[in-house]
């Protein structure tokens, strides 16, 4: 069977990977169903941050000041607060499939163990989040907002992005 070719063959192996623990079948169309379901995240993350005027990195530092959305391998979505009283509020939404893992979760105070990178996964120190799966993509909020404002930005990009997943996700039922 022909996958999607937009989908990158680390993510397709990925998705097969998860599927098991997403506690759905390993065949060719379930694989199918999340290929495309990963690549209209995909659309919809690029599509949102570009509206918003996120920049795009491909490594964000642990004392990077600014607040910052990731997307996962999986199509999790990571949304991470401007840097404040030597900690960050990180927001975990596992967007609906996963049976392994909660649905959202929040952490106040965290940090991240060491600098987040395209490709790797993310460590967390001081909330219930340890890890993620690997990062595909970040976005970082514009240097020009102050922390209020990118603490807004970042809200409203995770809560239309999280919006448009559920009913992604709802077409997959």
């Amino acid at each position: 069977m022909e996958m999607n070719p937009q989908i990158p063959e680390n993510i397709l192996k990925h998705l097969q990977y998860v599927a098991k623990s997403f506690g759905l079948g390993q065949d060719d169309d379930t694989i199918q169903m999340l290929a495309d379901n990963w690549a209209e995240k995909l659309n919809t993350f690029e599509n949102k941050m570009t509206e918003m005027g996120m920049d795009e990195v491909g490594l964000f530092e642990t004392e990077d000041q600014r607040g910052a959305l990731a997307l996962t391998y999986s199509g999790s979505l990571l949304a991470i607060s401007p840097l404040s009283d030597g900690g960050r509020k990180i927001d975990y939404t596992s967007i609906g499939l996963r049976k392994d893992v909660p649905e959202s979760i929040t952490d106040e105070n965290c940090l991240l163990k060491e600098d987040m990178e395209v490709e790797k996964n993310v460590e967390f120190i001081g909330g219930s989040i340890k890890r993620t799966s690997p990062i595909y993509k970040i976005v970082a909020a514009p240097l020009s907002l102050n922390d209020e404002e990118q603490e807004e930005l970042i809200d409203e990009a995770k809560t239309m992005i999280i919006d448009n997943f559920v009913d992604m996700n709802q077409e997959l039922y």
